[in-house]
């Protein structure tokens, strides 16, 4: 099958779906398939790596990086891979990329599939929302009625995606994004993270961005931190636009020797912190699909999370300890998590919920059988 993926960026800090979209195309490569991604980057590693996975990936240029409006030549690359495709797999909505592929897909008569990666969701809406009631109405209602296929990655993100009459009388797939769980398995993970002993680390990976809602990470250490000393917390990040207010408010609470800023990992040594952390946090305003959290319990690691994060169903297996978003009631999780036998149990559920719901093996099986339904439609 000859199968196209089109994100706008592959950078690294457009956060979870530029992993997601290379993950896919690894595994559906590794399936027979000849895979194509069209997106803009600048990082070098991401084109080694696919090019050693046997994926083929073509890079464009923007015209104006504001909403993503791509240049002649990206365009002309876009149209010139979409002759030669049997099924378009675009991944979401709301910028200049998607929008003209969607349209160039409509006059080509080419068989989509959409992946919004929360991005049509209530919460989503809400920023910028009279921009994008506007930007709706003038181009993307009439190119979300023309996608064949919506995949979704929750049924809360379907749920609340509703809203676009189109979807509900589409083919939808619900299918959590996923990590090759093998791989985990024979990649050498150190066993100790570089911290100092004695100590509880408490650990956050991903971007210093404000919908993280971080400062209530380095709150909840300081009300640790009047009972127990041993507390410390990991931030490892990339800046966007957090990190100052951050590093003050930690100054504020004089918190500056527990909590350690570091720049972001992007090799296998962030699995280390994942697995071997005390306790993984996530107390975001809003997830869609969490690659820190498919990767956590992958690991088996320690996963405490707000109610906001999507989690509930890991959190009903007990993959996962989610709590709302206040301060008293993450303390009360903190101190459960410390005991021995509860974070073990989390550990193994994790574990098992992995394999049982987050192999890619498995789940690109299902999107593989999500296109071949795509192409048989007249």
């Amino acid at each position: 099958m000859k199968i196209t993926h089109i994100i706008s960026s592959l950078e690294s800090n457009q956060g979870g779906p530029p992993n997601a979209v290379l993950n896919m195309a690894e595994q559906q490569g590794k399936l027979g398939n000849k895979v194509n991604i069209i997106s803009q980057f600048k990082n070098l590693k991401y084109k080694k790596r696919i090019k050693l996975k046997g994926i083929k990936i073509i890079r464009g240029e923007f015209l104006f990086k504001k909403h993503y409006i791509p240049n002649f030549n990206f365009i002309f690359k876009i149209y010139k891979i979409l002759k030669d495709t049997d099924i378009v797999h675009l991944h979401g909505v709301w910028n200049g990329v998607i929008s003209i592929s969607l349209l160039m897909c409509r006059f080509m008569k080419k068989k989509t599939v959409l992946t919004p990666h929360g991005s049509l969701d209530y919460f989503n809406i809400k920023n910028r929302f009279y921009f994008k009631k506007f930007y709706y109405y003038l181009f993307e209602k009439y190119n979300l009625k023309s996608v064949d296929a919506y995949h979704f990655l929750t049924k809360n993100e379907l749920r609340c995606s509703s809203w676009v009459d189109s979807i509900i009388k589409k083919k939808n797939l619900i299918q959590s994004n996923g990590i090759d769980i093998k791989y985990l398995k024979n990649t050498k993970i150190n066993k100790n993270i570089p911290t100092k002993k004695n100590t509880i680390n408490i650990t956050f990976l991903g971007r210093l961005n404000k919908i993280k809602n971080i400062q209530i990470q380095i709150k909840l250490l300081s009300k640790l931190s009047k009972k127990n000393k041993n507390y410390i917390l990991n931030i490892i990040g990339p800046d966007d636009g957090e990190l100052l207010k951050l590093k003050n408010l930690s100054k504020k609470l004089n918190l500056e020797k527990k909590v350690f800023f570091q720049k972001p990992i992007y090799t296998e040594e962030r699995f280390s912190w994942l697995k071997n952390s005390d306790i993984v946090l996530l107390t975001s305003f809003y997830e869609c699909n969490s690659v820190l959290a498919i990767e956590t319990m992958s690991l088996g690691g320690v996963l405490l999370c707000t109610n906001n994060c999507n989690l509930s169903d890991a959190a009903n297996f007990g993959a996962v300890k989610s709590t709302s978003n206040n301060l008293q009631n993450l303390v009360k999780s903190v101190k459960y998590l410390n005991n021995s036998k509860n974070s073990k149990n989390i550990r193994k559920k994790a574990l098992k919920y992995a394999l049982k719901y987050l192999d890619i093996k498995l789940n690109t099986k299902k999107i593989l059988n999500l296109y071949k339904e795509v192409i048989k439609i007249n």
